[in-house]
This record gives structure tokens, C-alpha cells and sequence, in this order.
């Protein structure tokens, strides 16, 4: 698909989503020779191994720092096509991870009661704003906020928030709030 994109629009800058699993060096490396311009990570990976995948790479890097964490690794979801009718893996996702749960057993009862709470698959979202110096010190060229089935006034602040802590970071001053 790559060369078929060069051939057709030969200017055109190429991203590889998150849902292209990409977790090491190596599968950076080889979008890179395809001619690939951007990578987004995986979110399973830790500030070392950005840093290291910053360091040994040419393209620009772009990470995960807000927004849902699913069950699922980077965008591999099934989950999303089968309970909500909508392909996680086509850009869709219906966030079926994100809503409440209940765990029984064999008989049909609770298991959990109260302990947990309800939402079993994902009780939170990611966030990285403790962490702002690191990732650009890492080296990542982009931050990514996933807002999808957010309100406005949700993202709104969270851009804000982030981007006041990122303007921060620059002007030498550390993160707001420390």
C-alpha cells in the first residue's frame, strides 16, 4: 500500500497509525525504508523504549499521552465490531471496554459485589501530563490526545491543560502545578 501511495501521490507524507502495533525499533525502522514520515507507538510502551526508538530513528515518533485505555493492544479490537457494531480497527471504535460490567460466575452471581466497581475493563483514562518533560525530552516529535465519543467542552480542556504544561515545559519553568 505504501509504494502504491508513493507511486500515485508521491508528496504525500505517510503516517502509520497505532493500529499498525508498531512496539520496537526494528518495525519503526522498516516504515521508515518504506517511506513512512510518522509512526505513532504502541501505548504499551514504556519512556525507555520510546527513548530508544527516538534515539535510532529518522522519522518523526508520536505517542499516546491522554484519552481511553481498552483491553486491547494498540488498536487491535474486536471487541468494538461484535458488542457495538462498529470496527475499532477501522477507525470506529464504539468503546465497549468503557462501559459498565458486571463479572459472575457459573450460577449468574456476582463475583466482585462493590470492590471493583463497574467498569471492569477500563476504570480510567491515560494520562501523561506528569511525564510531559520525559516524552519530549524522549525525543517524540507529537503527542496524541484520543477525545473520540468525548464532549467538546471534555477536550477543549484537555488540549489546554496539555498544551499549558508542554508551553511550560519550554519556557524553562518545569509543569504547572509543581
Amino acid at each position: 500500500m505504501a509504494k502504491l501511495a508513493r507511486e500515485i501521490v508521491p508528496d504525500l507524507p505517510l503516517h502509520a497509525s497505532t493500529q499498525m502495533t508498531v512496539h520496537s525499533l526494528e518495525g519503526v525502522l522498516a516504515l521508515e525504508r518504506l517511506g513512512f514520515t510518522r509512526v505513532v507507538l504502541s501505548r504499551e510502551l514504556s519512556i525507555k523504549e520510546i527513548r530508544h526508538i527516538c534515539q535510532h530513528a529518522q522519522v518523526e515518533i508520536e505517542v499516546f499521552m491522554h484519552g481511553a485505555l481498552c483491553v486491547c493492544y494498540s488498536g487491535q479490537c474486536l471487541m468494538s465490531s461484535m458488542i457495538g457494531g462498529r470496527s475499532g480497527n477501522r477507525g470506529r471504535c464504539a468503546q465497549p471496554c468503557r462501559l459498565p460490567y458486571t463479572l459472575v460466575d457459573e450460577k449468574g452471581q456476582d463475583v466482585l459485589g462493590d470492590e471493583a466497581g463497574s467498569y471492569l475493563l477500563s476504570p480510567r483514562d491515560l494520562n501523561t501530563i506528569d511525564i510531559i518533560p520525559e516524552l519530549i525530552e524522549a525525543g517524540v516529535a507529537s503527542l496524541k490526545i484520543e477525545g473520540r465519543m468525548k464532549r467538546p467542552e471534555y477536550v477543549a480542556t484537555v488540549v489546554g491543560t496539555y498544551r499549558q504544561a508542554i508551553d511550560t515545559f519550554y519556557a524553562g519553568d518545569g509543569l504547572s502545578g509543581e
